[in-house]
């Protein structure tokens, strides 16, 4: 039973990433480590900090200003140079999987080029996957017209190559298409968990929101991937929650 927990849900906190790991450290044995605000890795000293830490770490991106779906071709190089340092950093704290978010485009008109962008980037991944010897996953997007990659497009799951997938379920609700992406599962390398309403992506923890996680749990269990908790400026005690009724589930 792999369960972890994402360094998230310390986000713009009072807490330091230091603070935060030692409390992870006494409830789970992975952390998702983020790139922003009071929990970013790539900040001065942190890298060092994970390293005192009886952890194992998976990466996740920015939550901002990267966008490899761009068809400004600058900006998706840009976007794809920065992921080698997200990458970087990865080979520092030990990681052996980053999360990458497949980007955005706010306009219909312009989604043809972004998805051609995105598959362009998507095989420059595969190089750069092979050259840092790190899996790299593409999660699935919550259900806000701008994302990519909010349901398992054929188009883009044709292009993964040796890319997988970080499926999150919380997003995956939203777009009502879990059982779309559990057909793909061969696919997936790495889980986030989360509930909501249905509405918005909440982050809550199992049992606050509406997902039927029993009706899931044999797909759950199924796939062999951490199943890391990813909830937002939450209680410890919704977390402690969190983490019991996952293990429940996947008794």
């Amino acid at each position: 039973m792999k369960i972890g927990v994402s360094t998230s849900v310390f986000l713009d906190s009072d807490k330091n990433l230091s603070e935060a790991l030692e409390i992870l450290e006494k409830k789970v044995k992975y952390v998702e480590l983020g790139c922003d605000g009071n929990m970013n890795v790539m900040l001065d000293n942190n890298v060092e900090i994970t390293q005192s830490y009886d952890l194992k770490y998976t990466l996740h991106c920015p939550l901002t200003d990267l966008n490899l779906s761009s068809f400004r071709e600058k900006i998706r190089k840009v976007s794809l140079e920065f992921v080698k340092d997200i990458l970087e950093t990865a080979v520092k704290v030990d990681a052996n999987l980053i999360v990458l978010h497949p980007g955005y485009c706010v306009f219909k008109y312009d989604y043809e080029k972004a998805l051609n962008s995105l598959i362009k980037s998507l095989k420059e991944l595969n190089n750069i996957q092979d050259e840092f010897n790190i899996q790299i996953t593409i999660e699935n997007m919550p259900s806000y017209d701008m994302f990519m990659f909010r349901k398992p497009d054929k188009e883009i799951i044709e292009n993964l190559g040796d890319l997988k997938i970080t499926f999150d379920i919380g997003h995956s609700f939203l777009n009502k298409n879990i059982s779309d992406f559990f057909k793909i599962s061969d696919k997936i390398a790495h889980i986030h968990i989360h509930d909501n309403s249905g509405e918005f992506d909440e982050h809550l923890p199992i049992g606050k929101g509406k997902i039927n996680f029993n009706y899931f749990k044999k797909d759950l269990k199924n796939i062999n991937a951490i199943k890391m908790i990813e909830l937002q400026k939450k209680s410890m005690e919704d977390l402690d929650l969190c983490i019991n009724n996952l293990k429940e589930l996947l008794r």
